[in-house]
């Protein structure tokens, strides 16, 4: 036997209604998943600044930024974790 108009409609506001949240599950949780990998990675950076201010200071007020150490530093992050790792980025 047929489904009814009213049956057909019901279903269809069901199945509109779930996708409906299921999206907006989604959406939510790529928003979230995204703000933590932001957190972490401004978190990471900020660490890798401070070991290489470490090592160039080493424990003076002032670095003598050693020219050869940034350029081999950015050269093997670059080539282990591709862009973004240039000298003057570190």
């Amino acid at each position: 036997m047929p489904k009814k108009k009213t049956e057909i409609i019901k279903t269809e506001d069901a199945y509109d209604s779930i996708l409906l949240s299921v999206v907006e599950l989604l959406e939510q949780s790529r928003r979230l998943t995204a703000r933590s990998v932001n957190s972490i990675m401004t978190a990471t950076y900020w660490e890798i600044g401070r070991r290489i201010v470490e090592v160039e200071q080493k424990g003076e007020e002032r670095a003598e930024y050693g020219e050869e150490f940034l350029i081999r530093l950015a050269d093997d992050l670059s080539k282990r974790f591709g862009r973004g790792f240039k000298k003057s980025n570190l």
